[in-house]
């Protein structure tokens, strides 16, 4: 035999058994390990120096990041950080808007964020509070970056916002922006359970819960400072000065617990503090603290209104007066200090805190008032709790995650203000009453028939809590042990969980892209031939095998090749050809692609335009705002 009839078939494929191990080789190459460190990019609305509870959890999460030895890159508003945390801070410019929210404003979009992601490379995108700035990077990263994942959180009620500042007309287009929004994303994250109902009544998907924590070394109960109190007014004889820390009783409660808890990282125990030599005449005061921004959205003039005639005591009852200090910052405190000095509470206004100064604020006082019912979460509640303070707040998303109604604070359930408090029946009955009312500012706006109620019913709540000095010392005991157990680690691992989640989805994506555009080499192609055989019906002749090989080959019929069909993909063809194909854009000729960039250009143009007209509309109707 001849070598030509020994040598191997030059076209030979490889079985399916090696097929297997070149695409398992190749897709190691994708493997996303869960321990490796991930790359995260972050674009926001909202970013320091502004200090609010959205920016300082997400200050919290690139802390967390660079402990873990993750990377992280930060495109958000304009902003004299140029790093945080070991993140990259890239800004923009947009305009403010002054007349309708200080200190935010409408930022766009600049070309230096897709050179840097392009650079950076993220594992997977986050889009914090997406509203504006998130509107015009979500398609730009989907158009240019389809391999990686997105991710959103959801942090402030905007839709609630919008009634609340005298746009009510705005609330349903706000729902409908920010449900379209987060529907771009993978998944959303929400700070608690009842946040996570509310966005599913209005049609969220793929919802899922990102907790917060809180800092136990820095609230706690031992901060107390009795100078501090005294300067306040609230000295020198403390109604509880012998009184055992609430830390004290919360391991004391905790060993009586049937139920196994985490173990909790306490501080050593509370050393009594010697009792105040202060020697003024003036009588003991209860000190309600409100922490926050001073601003009308928080509801602030139920509180304000309820504490009418607290500021002094009542004999009769035994009720101490009430001392109500604001700590905090905002467009609407101006307002604030003047309906106070009207109604003669002579409320202190002590500014923005923080670190100890905050601290020592929260320890320091008796109750923690709280009528917000716009918020998400209420991280100020978490820290009040953890600082041994009972809450006096309303029933309404957020809140109502932390505080438990006569156990670690008291709830002003909405509900009562329509239907009148619950009977004992009712609490009883199999069909409990709504959780929480579906518009609690038409119950609450001081216009509404149903606010001299509320106002009564709240005022209620606080009389009830200075008459009750035990009670309230066992809630604060309870609040500290329940705070104790957020941790702020395992609420950022839950997020970072999700996030190699993602991770891997998108090593999944390229790696399925790259066996795209391998072609035969791992793809599983194949091309099945039809041949049509004319013969004339003649026997092989007899002889040598070479012999009978060249006789054949001589008298055989020419084979005509029919039809061929194959599978292997597009890229694959066109690679085969040494061509090039795009499996990220379309191919447009130079023309084509010339008349799309300038078509992008003119939707920018009226983009920016009617910008710029409907802001000129906000700050005509600024007089509206609540």
């Amino acid at each position: 035999m001849s070598a030509a009839a020994s040598a191997p078939t030059p076209h030979s494929r490889p079985s399916g058994r090696d097929l297997d191990a070149l695409e398992s080789a190749h897709n190691k190459e994708f493997d996303v390990d869960s321990k490796r460190p991930l790359r995260v990019s972050i674009v926001t609305e909202n970013f320091l120096p502004k200090i609010d509870g959205v920016t300082r959890t997400l200050a919290m999460l690139l802390e967390h990041l660079q402990a873990e030895g993750h990377e992280a890159l930060v495109l958000g508003p304009s902003t004299p950080l140029t790093s945080y945390a070991g993140a990259e801070v890239v800004s923009t410019q947009g305009i403010p808007l002054m007349g309708v929210y200080r200190g935010l404003g409408l930022n766009f979009l600049r070309p230096r964020f897709i050179r840097k992601l392009r650079e950076f490379d993220p594992d997977v995108c986050m889009f914090v509070d997406p509203i504006w700035l998130c509107a015009q990077t979500i398609p730009a990263i989907q158009f240019y970056f389809p391999d990686i994942p997105l991710i959103s959180s959801y942090h402030t009620n905007l839709a609630m916002y919008a009634t609340l500042f005298g746009f009510s007309w705005l609330t349903p287009v706000m729902w409908g922006l920010q449900r379209n929004l987060h529907s771009r994303c993978n998944y959303t994250y929400c700070p608690s359970p009842s946040t996570a109902r509310m966005l599913g009544d209005q049609g969220f998907e793929n919802v899922r819960l990102w907790p917060r924590g809180v800092d136990v070394e820095l609230f706690r109960p031992e901060a107390r400072d009795f100078g501090l109190r005294q300067a306040w007014g609230v000295e020198p004889q403390d109604l509880d000065a012998d009184r055992p820390s609430p830390r004290v009783q919360a391991l004391d409660a905790r060993n009586s617990l049937s139920d196994d808890l985490p173990p909790l990282d306490l501080p050593p125990p509370y050393i009594a503090q010697p009792i105040s030599s202060f020697s003024g005449t003036s009588p003991s005061k209860l000190a309600i603290l409100y922490v926050g921004r001073v601003s009308w959205e928080k509801n602030l003039r139920l509180l304000i209104e309820a504490m009418r005639g607290l500021q002094e005591p009542d004999i009769a009852s035994g009720r101490p007066a009430c001392q109500l200090i604001f700590v905090g910052d905002g467009p609407g405190r101006g307002e604030a200090e003047s309906l106070c000095a009207q109604y003669g509470l002579d409320a202190l206004f002590l500014g923005f805190k923080k670190g100890q100064e905050l601290a020592a604020a929260y320890a320091s006082a008796d109750v923690f008032a709280f009528p917000s019912f716009t918020e998400t979460f209420g991280q100020v509640v978490s820290e009040a709790q953890a600082s041994g303070l009972p809450v006096v707040g309303l029933k309404a998303e957020g809140v109502s995650d932390l505080v438990e109604h006569g156990k670690t604070g008291l709830l002003l359930d909405l509900n009562d203000l329509v239907a009148g408090p619950a009977t004992a029946a009712e609490r009883d009955s199999s069909t409990p009453r709504p959780v929480i009312p579906s518009d609690p500012h038409a119950l609450l706006d001081p216009t509404s028939p149903t606010y001299p109620l509320a106002v009564s019913l709240y005022r209620d709540l606080l009389v009830s809590i200075a008459l009750n000095h035990e009670h309230r010392r066992a809630m604060g005991s309870a609040a500290h042990l329940a705070a104790s157990k957020r941790s702020w680690w395992g609420a950022m691992e839950q997020l970072c969980d999700g996030y190699r989640e993602l991770a891997a989805l998108k090593a999944e994506r390229r790696a399925q892209r790259a066996r795209k555009s391998d072609g035969l080499t791992l793809s599983r192609t194949s091309t099945i031939e039809f041949d049509v055989v004319c013969e004339d019906g003649s026997e092989k002749p007899a002889g040598d095998d070479d012999a009978i090989e060249a006789s054949a080959s001589a008298s055989a019929p020419k084979r005509k090749r029919l039809l061929a069909f194959s599978r292997t993909p597009l890229a694959a063809r066109s690679v085969a050809q040494g061509g090039t194909y795009n499996t990220l854009l379309p191919v447009k000729g130079d023309g084509q692609m010339i008349a799309y960039r300038l078509f992008e250009a003119f939707l920018l143009l009226v983009f920016i335009s009617y910008t710029i007209h409907w802001v000129s509309h906000l700050e005509a109707l600024s007089f509206l705002r609540i």
